[in-house]
């Protein structure tokens, strides 16, 4: 895991360097307008320009454009699907999880839960009608995406050191170090430094984009409060 986290900051780093030689940073930021279409485009524009170097005109381009299509179809099975189903079928969360969300229909699919994703992301998308120009609108879900994702590992870096906390009582098989001063020092430094990027990266010149930023992490953490207090009730009326 430690050789796999390290080649995805190596790729992202020579990901960042390959384009910033391919594009001069001057004209992506000489305006808005250029640094969103930058934003939306700028990897479509390296693979064109890597097929025109090549003499093969757009077919890096199309072959790019193809992959993506499939990849982000993937990522919706793992991002909703997949997680749907190890939040509601597994036995130490049922507890905390409404009746509505268990239910199944005739395919074994969890449909409350993704109706429940659709809405949350239905409402998101239909704020971005107030934003002009498609460019504007992806580089605005790029950055809430930038924000709201690390987000959800702080509780994940909570968790760690809970655990930590009561190893006595928690059998584990593996563990990150034995010393449990090292193993809290380095999930605070986790929790910490993923909050202040997130704290940070909410933060924008425009007040809507920076409106966004912030409500959005709220509603997702109330709505994570309020349903196990929902299932709470549901089990007291029983």
């Amino acid at each position: 895991m430690i050789a796999l986290a390290g080649m995805v900051v190596i790729c992202a780093i020579l990901g960042t360097l390959a384009m910033s030689r391919m594009f001069d940073p001057a004209v992506i930021n000489a305006s808005e307008e250029s640094f969103n279409n930058y934003a939306a485009n700028g990897s479509y524009w390296a693979f064109q320009k890597l097929g025109q170097y090549y003499h093969v005109g757009d077919t890096f381009l199309v072959i790019y454009a193809l992959c993506n299509v499939v990849s982000q179809f993937a990522v919706l099975v793992l991002s909703i699907d997949a997680p749907l189903r190890m939040l509601l079928e597994n036995e130490n969360t049922q507890q905390f999880i409404p009746s509505a969300l268990k239910k199944t229909n005739q395919y074994g699919v969890h449909s409350n839960g993704i109706k429940m994703v659709v809405v949350l992301s239905g409402a998101i998308i239909l704020v971005q009608s107030f934003v002009p120009g498609a460019a504007a609108v992806l580089r605005q879900l790029t950055k809430l995406n930038s924000v709201c994702m690390p987000m959800r590992y702080l509780w994940v870096f909570v968790a760690y050191i809970a655990l930590r906390g009561a190893i006595d009582r928690i059998p584990a098989e593996y563990r990150f170090v034995k010393n449990q001063a090292v193993a809290k020092f380095f999930g605070g430094w986790c929790f910490f430094v993923t909050a202040a990027s997130c704290l940070l990266g909410m933060y924008d010149k425009n007040p809507f984009t920076f409106a966004l930023n912030v409500i959005t992490p709220v509603i997702l953490t109330a709505l994570g409060l309020i349903l196990p207090q929902i299932a709470k009730r549901e089990q007291a009326e029983k």
